[in-house]
């Protein structure tokens, strides 16, 4: 099992007790459809998909002096409802979706009864998983993740899960500029999920893109920091940052990147409105809170996350840019290469910051294919 407990946020250490819920899309809704982002493309289907929801549950062995359950948790002072024995409840915090592609086909009562049961009765547990995470104002079936999770599942002899950060794509909550704190708490949920006692896989490759590569990096410092410091015996060593940026709080103002008309009316009214980048129509508020909070936000400062990743350890990072990447400049990556001990650097020379849809996906894929079997020492 992989330990991915962040001095912050903090979480409660998972133990045999606490279970994950997870919950069907609902009839009507469509998973390849969501709030007019672009409609998902995939060039190749995987064999089979599974979408659902991922929660909280309740640990059900704590009692108080009545006799009646405590509330459970997850997340440090985030009390969940009280529950009848065995009884699972949703949430209104966290309710991620997510989708897993795999060769063999799962149905949702056969997910269902493998988080209800201990990780030596289950039976998707015979092969590794990667995960995948999108980046700002995204989802997880952004084209070129999309995409790249059915030809990784093509090559690779794992299981691919992505899903949606909160308040993005399906999933609950608020959209927020400023979440990276909550967006890697996310991904740990996630984590957790495949590695505890709600499936028991292991956890052998991290994606993000963008945005998304703020946690990633966060884990993989984190895995490295348990390796060097703890003696641990880590499992997910393979970790790939696609289009990241190189964040120095300290340097980087947030409020740069908008209009002085944006900028007038922060001043103005504490905040403006932003229309997506994919042409879909979609409103995003920017408050004068997200970006003063994506300043203090620990996994957005990134000379602070890569201590770890600066020493050398068995965890490996691989970067794929565009060399004409109109968001994010290129210069990112090269400081990535410059920084991390163990990395591998690849830049597509005429690729823009979501690599031109799925023109350069071959291209992609051998490269993280080459790298997680080069990781692993597989062929």
């Amino acid at each position: 099992m992989i330990d991915v407990t962040a001095d912050e946020p903090t979480l409660s250490e998972p133990t045999n007790t606490y279970k994950h819920a997870v919950y069907p899309f609902p009839l009507g809704l469509d998973p390849r459809e969501c709030n007019g982002y672009p409609p998902t493309y995939i060039k190749n289907e995987p064999e089979h998909e599974l979408n659902f929801f991922l929660t909280d549950a309740i640990d059900q062995t704590q009692q108080d002096e009545g006799g009646k359950k405590k509330r459970g948790r997850i997340f440090k002072k985030i009390l969940r409802k009280e529950v009848k024995k065995n009884a699972y409840v949703e949430p209104k915090r966290s309710s991620l979706a997510c989708s897993l592609a795999s060769r063999e086909e799962i149905s949702f009562e056969q997910l269902q009864n493998q988080v209800s049961s201990s990780p030596s009765e289950n039976n998707v547990k015979t092969k590794p998983v990667i995960i995948i995470c999108h980046g700002a104002m995204s989802w997880r079936n952004q084209m070129i993740l999309a995409n790249l999770s059915a030809e990784l599942l093509r090559c690779l002899d794992a299981h691919i899960l992505r899903f949606d950060f909160t308040g993005n794509g399906h999933s609950k909550g608020e959209w927020s500029m400023g979440n990276f704190n909550r967006e890697y708490e996310d991904l740990l949920t996630v984590i957790d999920f495949v590695t505890t006692n709600s499936i028991g896989c292991q956890v052998r490759c991290v994606i993000g893109h963008s945005k998304g590569s703020a946690s990633i990096l966060n884990c993989a410092s984190n895995v490295a920091r348990q390796e060097l410091e703890d003696g641990k015996d880590v499992t997910c060593k393979c970790f790939v940052n696609l289009a990241g940026r190189y964040r120095v709080p300290e340097i980087h103002d947030p409020l740069s990147k908008f209009g002085e008309e944006q900028r007038a009316e922060m001043m103005k009214k504490g905040f403006f409105e932003i229309t997506s980048a994919w042409g879909d129509g979609r409103i995003f508020k920017v408050t004068k809170e997200d970006l003063d909070a994506y300043k203090l936000q620990s996994v957005a400062d990134t000379p602070k996350v890569l201590v770890h990743l600066r020493k050398d350890s068995s965890v490996r990072v691989l970067t794929i840019h565009g060399h004409q990447d109109e968001v994010v400049s290129v210069q990112n990556a090269f400081r990535f290469d410059e920084e991390i001990a163990n990395h591998s650097l690849h830049v597509i020379k005429q690729a823009n910051h979501n690599f031109n849809g799925i023109k350069y996906l071959d291209e992609m894929v051998e490269q993280i294919v080459t790298f997680y079997n080069s990781v692993y020492n597989e062929t």
